[in-house]
């Protein structure tokens, strides 16, 4: 204790709290394994099941199928009918849980969640003697976690209304332009862009093989692989005076040199070129980011984002980077022109720079 008198309210509270946080956290590794081994999308179209017809359905232990089920009913993942004991799955949560072309869809936070607690060891060693935990250890699950919690969004905003926002950009691609994405993950944003606009060429980077790999796959199955390719290139590495258009949507703070990424990125726009750049909406004060979308984004930053850029000697940015920050490493790099889109977002702030 530290000499002061506890206010038991306030114990009772955060008591309370501690519990609710220590059953969301058992809830998303078993919504992992629903979503993993396929139970939610059995459930999509609303059918009632009892458990054992759900075993029956999935292949799966009933036991655990009735225990997962219970759990998934108590967190409001499910709904339970007692009357004949069945399990079924309402509109919304299927989108929620099923639905990966809705930007409500959020099972790849599963993924992510889950990828994160496999590297507590390593974390708690980088606490005590620095560095962090690289992108390659968490395997696939977050590669695939982060393509499936980001891409509705970016099919939905970016061809449709951020582009649009800047002058003349929609009409430039729709000639034909030069786009280059870093960060570019599984291709989540990449490709869906290049079918929206098929007389532009583009080009995606990112230094993990497994993204690049999978995000070939994704533009091969989509049959633009002949306008879209994808390098293993740094952001400081990009060409210069390449494009028309450069994008790095929400991995400039998971960059191990965030300042020298923005360079890289000025230099590889053609003169009158253009940079899109997204981040977290969150504010660039701690005390304006208390609350459940803080605790998430620090969390995440804790947990993969800063200690990812740590682990590769880099600067450890974090998620949280407010517009003032944006703003401020913007104008440190060469940019001139720097301003915030005009577009509200549920989860983004964009903003438009230009050399």
């Amino acid at each position: 204790m530290n000499g002061a008198i506890a206010d038991r309210r306030k114990t009772t509270d955060l008591a309370r709290q501690v519990g609710i946080d220590f059953g969301a956290a058992l809830t998303v590794a078993l919504a992992y394994i629903g979503d993993r081994l396929g139970i939610f999308r059995s459930m999509a179209s609303g059918e009632p099941f009892t458990s054992q017809r759900l075993a029956e359905r999935t292949g799966l232990n009933e036991r655990y199928i009735r225990e997962w089920a219970s759990t998934m009913a108590a967190a409001g993942y499910l709904e339970y009918q007692a009357v004949d004991k069945t399990f079924r799955m309402n509109p919304e949560q299927s989108v929620v849980l099923t639905d990966q072309h809705s930007v409500f869809f959020s099972a790849g936070s599963f993924q992510y969640a889950v990828a994160c607690y496999a590297q507590v060891s390593k974390l708690m060693n980088a606490f005590e003697r620095g560095g962090g935990v690289p992108f390659a250890d968490f395997g696939k699950d977050i590669v695939e976690g982060i393509e499936r919690l980001f891409q509705a969004g970016y099919e939905t905003w970016v061809a449709r209304e951020w582009i649009p926002a800047v002058p003349q950009l929609h009409e430039q691609l729709l000639r034909g332009a030069a786009v280059v994405e870093v960060g570019c993950g599984a291709g989540q944003c990449i490709v869906p862009l290049a079918e929206a606009y098929p007389l532009s060429r583009f080009l995606g980077c990112d230094i993990d093989p497994s993204s690049i790999e999978r995000a070939t796959d994704k533009a091969s199955r989509a049959g633009i692989e002949g306008r879209v390719r994808f390098a293993l290139v740094a952001a400081e590495a990009l060409p210069v005076n390449g494009f028309d258009l450069a994008m790095a949507f929400n991995c400039i703070h998971d960059m191990a040199h965030p300042k020298a990424a923005l360079r890289g990125i000025r230099k590889a726009l053609k003169p009158g070129g253009v940079m899109l750049w997204s981040e977290a909406d969150a504010s660039d004060r701690l005390e304006e980011n208390i609350g459940v979308r803080g605790r998430t984004l620090y969390g995440a930053s804790t947990m993969h984002c800063m200690t990812v850029s740590l682990a590769s000697g880099g600067e450890g940015l974090g998620v949280v980077v407010g517009e003032n920050r944006m703003r401020e490493m913007a104008l440190e790099a060469g940019f001139s022109d720097v301003a915030r889109l005009s577009v509200k977002n549920p989860y983004h702030q964009i903003l438009v720079l230009r050399p």
